[in-house]
């Protein structure tokens, strides 16, 4: 990863609730945390200073959550895929099914 690129970090629902801190009980979502890379720890994962996290729960329907501090360490564990961007409105998300 290269610091202070910015990145769409797309999620597990499982690991997002761990990482927030969220009750299970909740439909199942989609999560991307949009932040700039700021450094990587060997084979455990990377830092972000998260922007804000888009929790998508349907269509069109979707969260926007901020977190503080805002600096993170993502595990690797927690990832499915992460999309470089050159802005944070460059994210384009087209849709998915459960």
């Amino acid at each position: 990863m290269k610091e202070s690129q910015k990145y769409a970090v797309w999620l597990t629902d499982e690991a997002a609730r761990a990482f927030l801190g969220i009750d299970a009980q909740h439909p199942l979502s989609r999560w991307v945390v949009l932040g700039d890379c700021t450094g990587e720890e060997t084979g455990v994962g990377f830092w972000l200073r998260v922007d804000h996290i888009e929790q998508w729960m349907a269509i069109g329907d979707r969260r926007e959550i901020t977190v503080t501090p805002p600096d993170c360490l993502i595990p690797w564990t927690y990832v499915i895929t992460i999309q470089a961007l050159a802005q944070f409105k460059d994210l384009k998300v087209t849709g998915f099914k459960n």
